[in-house]
């Protein structure tokens, strides 16, 4: 696990960085455009860093081949699969969001206007953002991550530990600083808050489990097909519908069964993990049956 130590490292030096360079990196992004927040411009400055050292520890490992970093079918067989799983993904999450709006956790937003152009930038936007981060979330996590840890531990350790960091990471660059008034001491400040969220566990535990869930559902798939493609379909799929949903909905607070959305984003919680829980079943289910999750070299 030499690799995934490694990328530990990467990570710790990664926020040390940001705390660092934030601020001037703060000051010069506002000379471009002053919209852009403060916590936004830090998360992005760390993956700049992070980007450095992820790709210092790939070449290091020698696992920028296409088989490490999950690309192994050819070109056409993989995206003939991605897209299989795209929609497969994006249907998996019809069913929640329909109890989502029987229960009333979403609502219309009311300053938004419900006409076709909306409509048609919304879906362009969440496909496109659904692929970006799955591609990019799947080629570090499900990709080379999990080959590294792979080839020293097996199958079982690669999923449990690629999907713990998996976990944790989604909450490093999401704390806000409340002020309006920015110096050298904010990007230590940001670190801070950051690292605060995992101080308050009973906040976040209802998402982090919900991260934790799907890091290990996509390392199963990634193991059971041998690369990325299953992973990058149903990944994109997921948050396409996940984007639908929350750029055209704002979350209800005062329905009665509120507390299932969650208190960390009002979307990823409770009901979120108990239908993760249900496509983990599922999942295993196809499998044990050879309905889907087919290893490449066995087809």
């Amino acid at each position: 696990m030499r690799a995934f130590a490694w990328i530990l490292v990467v990570t710790v030096i990664t926020l040390l960085l940001t705390a660092v360079v934030a601020y001037p990196g703060y000051l010069l992004a506002h000379a471009i455009n002053d919209s852009w927040k403060f916590h936004r411009i830090a998360s992005r400055i760390a993956m700049l860093i992070a980007l450095v050292g992820v790709v210092s520890v790939v070449r290091h490992y020698r696992l920028g081949n296409r088989a490490a970093l999950g690309f192994a079918p050819t070109f056409g067989e993989y995206v003939a699969t991605t897209f299989k799983y795209f929609i497969a993904g994006f249907a998996m999450m019809i069913p929640m969001l329909a109890l989502m709006f029987a229960a009333h956790l979403r609502l219309p937003k009311p300053d938004l206007v419900y006409d076709g152009a909306f409509g048609a930038q919304l879906v362009v936007a969440s496909v496109v953002g659904g692929l970006i981060v799955a591609f990019i979330e799947e080629t570090f996590f499900r990709g080379f991550l999990h080959t590294a840890v792979e080839r020293d531990r097996g199958s079982a350790t690669a999923i449990i530990a690629v999907s713990l960091l998996f976990a944790v990471l989604h909450f490093v660059g999401k704390a806000r600083l409340p002020g309006v008034e920015f110096d050298w001491t904010s990007g230590w400040q940001w670190l801070a808050e950051t690292l605060r969220l995992f101080a308050r566990p009973a906040a976040i535990v209802d998402a982090f489990l919900v991260y934790l869930g799907i890091g290990v559902l996509l390392g199963m798939v990634r193991a059971w097909m041998g690369h990325t493609a299953g992973c990058i379909g149903l990944h994109a799929g997921w948050v396409t519908a996940m984007l639908l949903v929350r750029e055209s909905t704002d979350a209800n607070d005062a329905a009665p069964l509120a507390f299932l959305q969650g208190s960390f984003d009002h979307f990823v919680g409770w009901l979120v993990l108990g239908w993760t829980v249900l496509m983990g079943i599922a999942f295993v289910i196809l499998k044990r049956r050879g309905l889907a999750f087919a290893h490449a070299e066995r087809r």
